[in-house]
């Protein structure tokens, strides 16, 4: 049982396993590309509906679990052998370089000669540890911890995320899946003085809840109602009409919702009982016009085709609010309404993600003036009756450091063949 669990934890502690995995699902999306248009639709579902799929995405975030284990093991361990010279055993994976040197009773000539070049020194029995600069230890730790977030966002969003999309009409009750949303006061499209967004979008919501402020509802960043994320798609059109032919003994209203955005974009309306269709669109607007000035000024300029069974019966053009006759055929268009087809999604993944990208940006302001202002450069001598061991590591500027450590093994070379000496500078006999 031992041995199968050592197995297991050095398998799920490895480097490797988040590049082999990432490699595993690349390679499935590429074989699934080959077979549809829509891979990463279909690997989505796949890891939603297959349990092995879905534990081979689990292993991303528990291999960030396990190597911020691990590293906090190895930091521990290292500052156990820095105080104590303990851990001698595993010194190959707590520092870059490890030599055997002479062994030596003393360090204290050593201690002095590192102690002029700026390092901070401890001299303990048989165990010198030197150091200088600030450890990167934190900033590694924050980094895994937001890669830890964002494999624990992506695996809750694709195995738990629900959507539910709805029509948002202006003057309707919100259609939240809480059932709650109250009624949607306006919609208003407008362009943006931004420089990354083109155009504004807010829908304006009245709370059915008195004592509750106006909610408003914008493209970026997503606003959280009812527990779910609010994500406008695409912009629409809610037509109330009333159309009427010879042949129909009276005539038919209806409420329709039109996807004719942008303008010249087509969407067609049944009328029930009949062999009747109306296809609609919007005219589209002249030279250094907006393509959305209609939905945003709500003078909708609407075209239309009167289809019967596959023939095109007439076509034509009115305002909304307008009408339009033909030989008999009546077309009014008596009440249009802003449209915004929206997503609601209910999807916890979203919180860890966030927090990745906040642990990502603090652990960038961590490392980046540890890295440049006070680079980590460690050594450890450390000896007992018969055996000396020479370890060093550096984070970030490494040539001067590991300068500084190799001048330190001819030291201790020379110390043990008494042509050393010091007396505030270095001299060799």
């Amino acid at each position: 049982m031992k041995r199968l669990f050592r197995i297991v934890w050095t398998i799920a502690s490895s480097r490797l396993l988040t590049p082999a995995v990432i490699g595993f699902f690349l390679v499935f999306y590429i074989v699934l590309a080959f077979f549809t248009d829509e891979a990463l639709t279909l690997l989505l579902a796949l890891t939603r509906r297959n349990i092995f799929i879905a534990a081979a995405l689990a292993a991303l975030p528990l291999n960030c679990l396990c190597r911020i284990f691990v590293e906090a093991c190895i930091h521990r361990k290292r500052q156990a052998a820095a105080l104590s010279g303990k851990g001698v055993d595993d010194l190959e994976n707590l520092f870059d370089e490890v030599f055997a040197v002479p062994v030596s009773n003393s360090f204290s000539e050593l201690q002095k000669r590192l102690s002029s070049l700026g390092y901070k020194t401890r001299l303990m029995d048989r165990t010198l540890n030197a150091w200088r600069g600030l450890s990167n230890f934190p900033a590694r730790i924050v980094f895994l911890a937001a890669t830890f977030c964002l494999f624990a966002g992506i695996l809750v969003s694709t195995t738990s995320k629900t959507v539910n999309r709805a029509y948002v009409v202006e003057g309707m009750p919100l259609p939240s899946p809480a059932g709650n949303g109250g009624n949607v006061e306006r919609i208003v499209l407008a362009n943006s003085s931004g420089s990354i967004l083109a155009r504004t979008l807010d829908m304006v919501v009245d709370p059915s809840s008195p004592g509750n402020d106006k909610r408003d509802f914008g493209l970026y960043p997503p606003s959280l109602f009812g527990g779910s994320f609010v994500y406008p798609r695409y912009l629409g059109l809610a037509l109330f009409f009333r159309f009427a032919s010879p042949d129909m003994q009276q005539p038919y209203e209806m409420e329709s919702v039109l996807n004719v955005y942008p303008p010249g974009k087509e969407d067609s309306v049944a009328i029930s009982g009949s062999p009747y269709r109306v296809i609609f669109s919007i005219s589209e607007p002249g030279d250094g016009e907006d393509r959305y000035e209609s939905y945003m000024s709500g003078r909708v300029p609407f075209q239309f085709k009167v289809v019967k069974g596959k023939d095109v019966l007439f076509s034509g053009g009115a305002p909304g609010g307008g009408e339009y006759i033909h030989d008999g055929y009546r077309l009014s268009l008596h009440d249009v309404r802003r449209l915004v087809v929206t997503d609601f999604v209910h999807d916890y993944g979203v919180y860890f993600i966030w927090a990745a990208v906040a642990l990502y940006v603090i652990a960038l302001f961590i490392w980046l003036p540890l890295r440049v202002l006070f680079p980590r450069g460690e050594m450890l001598f450390t000896s007992d009756a018969d055996k000396a061991w020479a370890c060093s590591r550096v984070e970030g500027q490494g040539r001067r450091h590991d300068g500084v450590f190799h001048e330190a093994l001819d030291m201790l070379d020379s110390i043990e063949k008494g042509r050393w000496s010091y007396d505030g500078d270095i001299s060799v006999k």
